[in-house]
This record gives C-alpha cells, sequence and structure tokens, in this order.
C-alpha cells in the first residue's frame, strides 16, 4: 500500500491510500490529520502491525467509514488497531510539547482510561527512540514539501 499525502494553500490537503490491489480511498484533511496519519504511519510500520488503521484501510476499509459512527462501530478493531490509535495521538503529541519522560507509563495511563480489553503495550527502549526519530522525520518532509507536491511512502503487507 501506498500512503499519498498532497499539500495544498488555501484549501485542504489530500490524503490518498492506494491499496495494493490498486483501490483507493482518501480525503480532504487539514494539517493535524495529516500529522496523525504520519504517526501512524511511523508507529504502525516500526512495530510491524498489519491489522491497525493502515491494515485496516489495505483491507478495503475506506476513510470515510472512521466518520460514520454506525460504520465505525461494525468495524472489527483488532489489538493493534486499538494500540495504535492511542500510541498515535501520544506520540505526536511530543512532537509538540517534548518527550515524556517514561513514555510506556504515558501509553499505560492513556490506554487503561480507553481501553480494558486489552492490556496496555509495553514498547522496548529501541522501538520507542525509532519511532520518536522516523515521525520526526516524516514531519520535517511533510513541512518541507513545497505546496502542490505530494509525500509518497510504502508500506508493505
Amino acid at each position: 500500500m501506498q500512503l499519498q499525502i498532497t499539500k495544498f494553500s488555501g484549501k485542504k490537503n489530500v490524503i490518498k491510500y492506494v491499496r495494493g490491489n490498486g483501490t483507493e480511498t482518501w480525503m480532504y484533511s487539514d494539517d493535524f490529520f495529516v500529522l496523525h496519519d504520519l504517526s501512524h504511519y511511523a508507529l504502525e510500520k516500526v512495530l510491524g502491525y498489519t491489522t491497525a488503521f493502515c491494515g485496516m484501510l489495505n483491507s478495503g476499509i475506506s476513510i470515510q467509514d472512521f466518520e460514520d459512527r454506525d460504520k465505525r462501530n461494525a468495524v472489527l478493531i483488532t489489538k493493534e488497531a486499538v494500540y495504535a490509535e492511542n500510541m498515535a495521538n501520544l506520540f505526536l503529541m511530543e512532537t509538540v510539547q517534548g518527550n515524556f519522560a517514561d513514555m510506556n507509563a504515558v501509553i499505560k495511563q492513556a490506554h487503561e482510561t480507553v481501553d480494558t480489553k486489552y492490556a496496555a503495550p509495553v514498547l522496548g527502549v529501541v522501538e520507542i527512540d525509532t519511532i520518536r526519530t522516523y515521525l520526526r522525520a516524516l514531519i520535517a518532509q511533510w513541512h518541507a514539501l513545497p505546496v502542490g507536491n505530494t509525500l509518497q511512502l510504502d508500506f508493505a503487507f
């Protein structure tokens, strides 16, 4: 699958996912969701997640399905998907506020407020550092991207 994010000035950006079978799902997006999707991409790629947000899109779910409460509630949400949604926001917060002193403690606390079905994930120091470094590099690429151009990222399943 390929993630393509096209930057525009004065109007919404476009986030497009081109699945392995050639079909697409896309949406107009403000900068927050661009960064949020980059966070998903970074952590899901580093952690090898195949059934989280990107994997769900690759399997045929439309981005718009997440905007419709009934469709969203009908989607099978895997443990990876629960973990990824929670962590995407936390890693993104760090890019603005600075690194948490204990990322695993923050993940656990945040996770337990939204889900009790699964135990909170515990990441290794190398995984945390790799995600942080990769996400910051992706955000820098996005900010440096000229208007009208597209950032293209591959995700192998």
